[in-house]
């Protein structure tokens, strides 16, 4: 399911820009209960003017190590998928089963929606390739005629007529 168009079907006037954004960070890290503490690292991002106290955001941080955790005991490793990940629009933020009532209607209203008539290019694509196959034909049925009277000529020249 594309989600973007199952919102875009949803709410037409919607800007896919602005309004939502759709996100897959693919296969990510989900931490288990008690692991944070396990692997929490403090990085030090600048050190503090003499006298002042350091200020975590500012002079260090905390992130979690997975380095010093083990998968499957502390962490595993979850595909969300795709997902909305920021909602702007004042409708509420449509449920799985909205989103994916939407999306197959968008496909039954692609399915049915009628051929788009052909661009200029197109058009004069097959037109050229009309016109192509119908030189090949005269150019064929010239050939045969060309052959049919070099024939007749040799069976006339054959005969003595000539």
């Amino acid at each position: 399911m594309n989600i973007a168009q199952a919102i875009l079907h949803l709410y037409p006037d919607a800007d896919p820009l602005g309004d939502f954004e759709v996100w897959n960070v693919g296969p990510a890290p989900v931490l288990h209960p008690g692991a944070e503490d396990k692997g929490r690292v403090r990085y030090e991002i600048k050190k503090p003017e003499d006298g002042e106290e350091p200020v975590e955001g500012i002079h260090y941080r905390y992130v979690v190590d997975f380095n010093r955790l083990t998968e499957g005991e502390d962490y595993d490793i979850v595909d969300r998928g795709p997902y909305i990940a920021i909602w702007n629009l004042e409708a509420p933020q449509p449920t799985e089963e909205e989103l994916q009532a939407a999306w197959e209607a968008y496909l039954e209203a692609e399915a049915n929606k009628p051929p788009e008539p052909p661009t200029e290019v197109e058009q004069l694509r097959a037109d050229n390739a009309a016109l192509l196959l119908e030189l090949a034909q005269v150019q064929a049925r010239q050939d045969q005629a060309d052959a049919d009277a070099a024939a007749l000529l040799l069976t006339l020249a054959e005969g003595g007529i000539l």
